[in-house]
């Protein structure tokens, strides 16, 4: 099981950490608006200054995801967002479903992990 979660954790954390470092260092252009109205809210999020604040969020989690200690945490963190990402792409931006569903495969292969689970839902023993 911990095999599966580390190997879930490196998945998820390379297009998080990818997209922060794209975003500073601008390897790659944004894709073209194509009229939708998931493209135009990119462009918001991105001349609106949003996407800093993005970017730091994607390379922290990233980063929290290939640190044994921190993994379960970070992707417990992440999985309200890669949800979102998925409901941004069904309803706003349909050609993202696979990356969105891809990821959303991943970051629960992060957090289904019974050992974790049974500590985060266990009633205080204090």
């Amino acid at each position: 099981m911990r095999h599966l979660q580390a190997t879930s954790a490196v998945l998820l954390s390379v297009p998080l950490i990818g997209s922060a470092a794209n975003h500073a260092f601008g390897w790659f252009s944004p894709p073209l608006s194509d009229g939708s109205r998931g493209a135009q809210m990119w462009e918001l999020i991105r001349d609106g200054g949003l996407m800093h604040w993005l970017a730091a969020g994607h390379l922290l989690l990233g980063v929290l995801l290939l640190v044994p200690r921190t993994r379960f945490a970070a992707g417990v963190m992440q999985l309200p967002i890669t949800a979102g990402i998925v409901a941004f792409n069904v309803t706003m931006f349909p050609r993202g479903i696979p990356l969105a569903v891809g990821m959303l495969v991943v970051n629960l292969g992060v957090v289904v992990v019974p050992r974790d689970l049974r500590r985060l839902l266990a009633p205080n023993a204090g």
